[in-house]
């Protein structure tokens, strides 16, 4: 990687050549298997965002949790070590891309500057295109109660509630809990909702997992404190044998002792 720094005189050359870089890689995502794409989109999002602070997603956003992994773990990298990190693997995979580049045009033609600013700024610099899995989009009419809940739209969910047609303690057709979806999305509001208007907190959806295993498996910590504060079970398993305490990390661990007194 020294050698790919050795390459330019100031941090301003290399991020120029950075920017053209994720534009080769976001117009050529075809030729790189997931981990690559993993690989230059964790260091995109450190080169513009910096340390990952954002949330982990919910524990069936399987994409999501990947690319929030691999960005996760670059810790306090620097700007400048991950673009040069990213620029190192697209030579060794690419090693002629900067004369294949083309300027940032789609067709590979001459681009003027305010072209080269205007696709860097539009996207995340790679189309993991392989890994993209968009929730199915429904009309309003075609939502259930579940596809509420897991939206955040407390006054469609507590419509329905009240309305007496569905039932806070029913599972879905995935054999989840609307107080599952609340805790896996990290929806503090509509969790302490579904509890004050009856939901099981100890409910146990198809797998024998309870939305204390979602909150502390999804890492929402604000979420594994309402359910302790409401005398969530801490030792109910589900069929692996698994606790909530089992799946937790150790912050999730601390906080989950600190909360029952047992650290």
């Amino acid at each position: 990687m020294e050698d790919v720094a050795d390459d330019f005189e100031t941090e301003e050359s290399l991020g120029d050549v950075f920017k053209a870089a994720t534009i080769y890689v976001r117009q050529n995502g075809a030729k790189f298997d997931a981990d690559k794409l993993l690989y230059f989109y964790a260091r995109y999002k450190q080169v513009n965002e910096g340390p990952c602070t954002a949330p982990k997603p919910g524990m069936f956003d399987f994409q999501g949790k990947q690319k929030w992994e691999s960005w996760k773990q670059l810790g306090n990298m620097t700007k400048t070590e991950a673009m040069l990190e990213y620029m190192s693997l697209l030579s060794n995979l690419e090693p002629d891309w900067q004369h294949n580049h083309g300027h940032g045009t789609e067709d590979g033609g001459t681009g003027d500057d305010q072209t080269l600013r205007d696709r860097t700024r539009s996207g995340m610099g790679v189309a993991v295109s392989t890994m993209v899995c968009p929730d199915e989009q429904l009309s309003d009419g075609d939502k259930t109660i579940f596809h509420w809940c897991q939206e955040g739209s407390m006054d469609k969910v507590k419509e329905m509630l009240t309305s007496g047609g569905c039932s806070v303690n029913r599972l879905d057709e995935q054999g989840i809990g609307l107080l599952h979806w609340a805790s896996d999305r990290g929806l503090v509001d509509m969790a302490t909702m579904l509890l004050d208007n009856g939901a099981d907190i100890n409910l146990q959806d198809c797998e024998g997992q309870t939305a204390l295993h979602y909150a502390v498996s999804c890492e929402h910590g604000d979420i594994v404190q309402l359910l302790i504060s409401r005398n969530a079970e801490i030792t109910l398993a589900d069929q692996d044998g698994c606790t909530p305490t089992d799946v937790a990390s150790d912050d999730m661990k601390t906080l989950i002792q600190g909360n029952y007194g047992l650290g």
